[in-house]
């Protein structure tokens, strides 16, 4: 096996033709030697070797020096002690038992039960869980999460190989190993492209369906929402892939720590995402940083990294940065900040996830918040759109102070014309101002007073409406 370093592409990693076999999709030698290796596992000849405590080895396709080397490319400690590992794709076993040798809890899977996995886990006397399931069946929900989950040897077996690595990072709370068949890498201007095969167009096999370029695999771990992700190497059209849920310790940060508004829905415009809809967060917020690129923003949600996908200058210090909602959310209330590479991490907004229904959970919607409001103006926008006005008379917008460091729209209790109403949305404006709206349903009757409450907390004084005059359009 041959292992080449270039510069001519985007990651300065290129592939060069293999010196005795060339893997790629319609190769008549490579399927020949898929065909031979798939005829001896078929046999029960074991794919990993396994080293026995009597220091005797149960021989396997692959040598334990080789998967040593596998192994040690990513860095992964000696000690795994209180540490919990998922190995996706375990086939018989070898990285399972292996970080289990380091003092890891693991859990193993695979599609299907390898009677070699079951043999070498009675001989090493090992504690490893083995489950039978398919990348779709992994969910937080029915395994709990992971410190680390290997998933090796797996991608380019999924028909829907992004979803796969979306189920890799919803039960990876700190790093996912990767390693995947590539293509060769292509000197074109998008470089992220990968091969589908529809049906045994790769090594003869059914189960083949894509082969990525280098920089596409790492293109889709950065989108299934790992914060960062470094391609380690590529031998024999073998990618390795370090992925992270956490961005980097930047150390203490110079610059003013950036101002979060609001992080809302970009359909919407509402601090509300359902649970399984594909759906963008709309983070908006001031800096007095200049030319912010994409690269510049450590998004987080929950404390997890999260990439941005795009980010836009607002004018006089506004900024907008959008990325996707994470996958695994639970139904409940969810805490979004943003940091800049050269300043601090910026105050917390919220906003709530729906369950399976489109419901907020009670208590997702329940609040504690008692501090005091004080109620500084109120004024009500209609509508200015004419075709908008079915069901959307117009706008409530009250603006307030609080020393409150972090609220939700579910905090915020309007009492407006009669009628008490939570806040749709919620917006920090610095300085313990903060902003508050409500879309009506009808008409506010002139005049009309409102007061405003923090979640249990006292009602503030009551404040008179000022109109805005819109022009109809």
């Amino acid at each position: 096996m041959e292992r080449v370093l270039g510069e001519e592409c985007s990651l300065c990693l290129k592939l060069k033709p293999m010196s005795e076999v060339r893997v790629a999709a319609g190769n008549a030698a490579f399927d020949e030697k898929i065909r031979s290796m798939a005829e001896s596992v078929q046999a029960r000849t074991r794919y990993h070797s396994i080293e026995l405590p009597d220091g005797s080895v149960l021989p396997g396709l692959q040598p334990i020096e080789h998967l040593k080397s596998r192994l040690a490319l990513f860095g992964l400690p000696e000690d795994l002690r209180g540490k919990r590992v998922l190995d996706i794709g375990a086939w018989d076993g070898w990285f399972s038992f292996e970080c289990e040798r380091r003092g890891a809890a693991v859990v193993a899977l695979d599609c299907v039960e390898l009677a070699t996995f079951l043999e070498a886990k009675e001989l090493l006397a090992s504690k490893v869980e083995y489950l039978t399931l398919d990348v779709a069946e992994i969910s937080a929900a029915r395994l709990g999460t992971f410190d680390i989950v290997l998933f090796f040897g797996v991608l380019y077996h999924l028909r829907h190989p992004l979803l796969g690595l979306e189920r890799v990072l919803e039960v990876c709370t700190d790093v996912a190993l990767i390693e995947s068949f590539v293509i060769e890498a292509e000197a074109r201007a998008i470089p992220t492209v990968m091969e589908f095969y529809e049906r045994a167009e790769l090594g003869g096999q059914l189960d083949n369906w894509c082969g990525p370029s280098p920089e596409c695999l790492v293109s889709m771990c950065r989108s299934a929402g790992f914060a960062q992700v470094d391609l380690l190497e590529i031998t024999s059209q073998r990618a390795s892939v370090k992925c992270q849920r956490h961005w980097p310790d930047t150390g203490v940060a110079g610059g003013p720590a950036p101002l979060l508004v609001s992080a809302v829905n970009s359909r919407t415009y509402l601090p509300v995402f359902h649970q399984f809809k594909d759906e963008y967060i709309c983070c908006f917020f001031k800096s007095a940083e200049e030319g912010l690129a994409v690269d510049d923003l450590m998004l987080e949600v929950d404390g997890f990294g999260v990439p941005a996908i795009l980010v836009a200058a607002n004018g006089a210090g506004a900024w907008q940065a959008n990325c996707l909602r994470p996958v695994g959310l639970a139904p409940g209330r969810h805490s979004v900040t943003l940091g800049v590479r050269t300043s601090g991490r910026s105050n917390p907004a919220q906003f709530t996830v729906l369950d399976a229904e489109g419901k907020a959970p009670v208590s997702g919607g329940a609040s504690a918040v008692s501090h005091a409001a004080e109620l500084c103006s109120a004024e009500y926008q209609a509508s200015a759109d004419l075709r908008l006005t079915a069901g959307r008379a117009g706008t409530l917008v009250v603006y307030f102070r609080s020393e409150a460091e972090e609220l939700g729209s579910a905090d915020v209790w309007i009492e407006v014309a009669g009628r008490t109403v939570q806040s749709q949305t919620i917006s920090s404006l610095g300085d313990g101002v903060w902003q508050g709206n409500v879309v009506l349903s009808e008409e506010l009757p002139e005049p009309a007073g409102v007061r405003l409450r923090l979640g249990i907390g006292d009602w503030s004084e009551h404040q008179t409406v000022r109109r805005e005059t819109v022009r109809r359009g």
